[in-house]
Formats: structure tokens, C-alpha cells, sequence
């Protein structure tokens, strides 16, 4: 009897806490399935789903369904989390010999930019934070229209850290062109077409001023 009494407040506090965060109750959750499919099932638990903003049915045969919020779709199966994309060792040392100059001192991390990428100008004091914790080795890259113009040039003219981004005359060569498009090539492999960029030594990916930022606060 007490096992009971426990087990059926569970369930109550369990089921309120589900509404709290905008899931059906028991009873409703029963209803949308009853509507939504042409097979019988009896509803378990429901419980919220945060990261996919949605709500985890279980039923007592052992189906999972994935509920939205506004409660008009209702997903049958497995969410698989994305695994984030990483370079592997071997584009590392590739990135490590188009390294155009680097600062600092530490393990080596890999910053793509070039000097009209405008958010990356207005943020250039990231580079010199990023130079306190590693040895940051700057490569250009550009992906099309001037940003790919200017990160060519970076290597034709042989830009250091005091004129990066002060570059004023376009110069474009052959090697450099070379340069700039395999390192892009490996980016937009994986859907990647813009700066500034950040790799580190492990091969984690931190994309635009906001990734920077986050690299910095992780040490």
C-alpha cells in the first residue's frame, strides 16, 4: 500500500513538473496518440526534452516519442546528437605549413581571416588575447569577391602582424591563389564559408567572433 502511495505521488509530482514546462499531461499525451496513430498504446510518462524544445512520450510497450511544444508534430524513433566537426591530425600540419606568421607562445591554434573581413578588424585585439594563451598562427583565407582577394594578396605580398590588416593594394599571384584555395577547399567541405575561424590543436572548430570568445573563456 505505501509502495503505491509513493508511486502514484511520483507520478502526480512527476506530471506536474512535465506541465510546468509546457508538456501534456498523462491523460492528454494518451489523446494525441490515440488521434495520431492507427495502433493502441498506453502512455507511461512524459517528460520535457529541452534541447530539441520538445517533450519525450514513453509508452508502457517501450516506444519513445518526441512531442513539439505547440503539440502539432509528433516524431516516432531516435534523436541522435550531431557530432561537431573536427579536422584530423594530418590537416593540422597541412594548416601549420600555410601559417603566414604567427604569435605568441604555447600549443598553436590556427585563426583564418584575411584583411577585409571587417568583423575581424573591428575585433583584432581576440588576436593579441588569443597570443597570451597560445601560439596563435595566422593563415589567410577568403572565400570569394575581395575577402578572397585580400587573403591572396596577404600571402603575394607577405603580410606580417604590424600591416595584416592595413593592406591597401591588391596583389594577386599564383601561389597565393593556390594557397587560398586549398585551405578553403577543406572548409567548405564541411559547410563552412565564412571568418573569421579558429582551429585549435585538437582539431575543434570555433566559428566567428562569438566562437573566439568562448575559446577564451574555456582557459
Amino acid at each position: 500500500m505505501r509502495l503505491q502511495l509513493t508511486l502514484i505521488l511520483f507520478l502526480i509530482l512527476y506530471s506536474s513538473r512535465a506541465l510546468s514546462l509546457g508538456c501534456p499531461s498523462l491523460s492528454e499525451a494518451q489523446i494525441i496518440l490515440n488521434l495520431s496513430l492507427k495502433y493502441p498504446l498506453v502512455v507511461k510518462s512524459v517528460v520535457p526534452f529541452p534541447s530539441f524544445n520538445s517533450c519525450k512520450i514513453f509508452t508502457e510497450s517501450g516506444e519513445t516519442f518526441f512531442l513539439s511544444r505547440d503539440k502539432k508534430f509528433l516524431i516516432e524513433g531516435m534523436i541522435i546528437n550531431i557530432p561537431k566537426a573536427k579536422f584530423l591530425k594530418e590537416d593540422l600540419i597541412f594548416f601549420k605549413k600555410k601559417s603566414l606568421f604567427s604569435l605568441g607562445k604555447g600549443e598553436d591554434i590556427f585563426v583564418f581571416t584575411n584583411p577585409f573581413c571587417e568583423v575581424c578588424r573591428k575585433n583584432k585585439k581576440l588576436l593579441v588575447n588569443l597570443s597570451e594563451k597560445y601560439r596563435v598562427n595566422v593563415i589567410p583565407l577568403g572565400f570569394k569577391g575581395n575577402g578572397f582577394e585580400a587573403a591572396v594578396s596577404s600571402y603575394c605580398l607577405n603580410l606580417n602582424e604590424k600591416n595584416f590588416f592595413s593592406l591597401h593594394r591588391i596583389e594577386l599571384c599564383d601561389e597565393g591563389k593556390l594557397k587560398v584555395w586549398s585551405i578553403s577547399d577543406k572548409f567548405k567541405k564541411i559547410g563552412i564559408t565564412g571568418t573569421p575561424i579558429v582551429v585549435t590543436s585538437d582539431g575543434s572548430i570555433f566559428i566567428g567572433v562569438d566562437g573566439i570568445r568562448e575559446l577564451l573563456r574555456k582557459n
